[in-house]
């Protein structure tokens, strides 16, 4: 497990992409971005309702910090080429397991440029040389095709599909369940 004080995570991916802690000053930004990607997030991601102003987003990421400082998980901004455009996170962390989950999302305007894959992969390599996790999940939905390549394009195994796992607005929606072990990760043999 690494010894980290607060506000020091920062993984720099490659020369376009880093990962840093948000942090409460990061709010108005993170808000805002996610704001202008409310109508392409609201088909997978049940949690808009949740952030409706930039105070309810900085005490979501407050709260994100404190799981940070207690070692239960965290929320990094994904910089791609100095601008944020996405977020990526480890929870769900079960300690007595040594298992945690990936969740992230992206800005529509910078998708299909690996950014998502790359950041996954320096996430995963983390978790697990870092964390000392044996197990790392990552949940989509079923019909989100494009976030389910992620963890395929990465060597996770789908480990089933659980039915009705997430209310969404008005719906439930079934969720795609991909694991990867310690043991089994090579981040040098995943594909682009």
């Amino acid at each position: 497990m690494d010894n980290h004080n607060q506000h020091s995570l920062s993984l720099q991916v490659n020369e376009d992409v880093q990962l840093k802690l948000l942090e409460e000053r990061h709010s108005t930004a993170y808000y805002e971005l996610t704001d202008r990607n409310r109508r392409y997030l609201r088909e997978w991601m049940g949690w808009l309702d949740e952030e409706r102003s930039v105070e309810q987003t900085c005490e979501y990421i407050a709260m994100r910090l404190q799981q940070y400082i207690q070692h239960q998980g965290f929320l990094l901004g994904i910089y791609y080429q100095q601008r944020l455009v996405g977020s990526i996170g480890l929870h769900a962390l079960d300690w007595s397991k040594r298992k945690g989950e990936i969740g992230y999302w992206l800005d529509a305007g910078t998708q299909r440029q690996g950014v998502m894959t790359d950041a996954c992969r320096a996430l995963t390599t983390y978790a697990f040389d870092e964390y000392q996790l044996n197990k790392v999940e990552i949940h989509c939905g079923v019909g989100n095709l494009r976030s389910r390549r992620i963890p395929e394009r990465l060597g996770y195994k789908l480990e089933g599909i659980v039915r009705q796992n997430e209310w969404l607005y008005d719906h439930y929606i079934d969720h795609a369940i991909y694991g990867m072990l310690a043991g089994e990760w090579d981040a040098e043999k995943t594909f682009r």
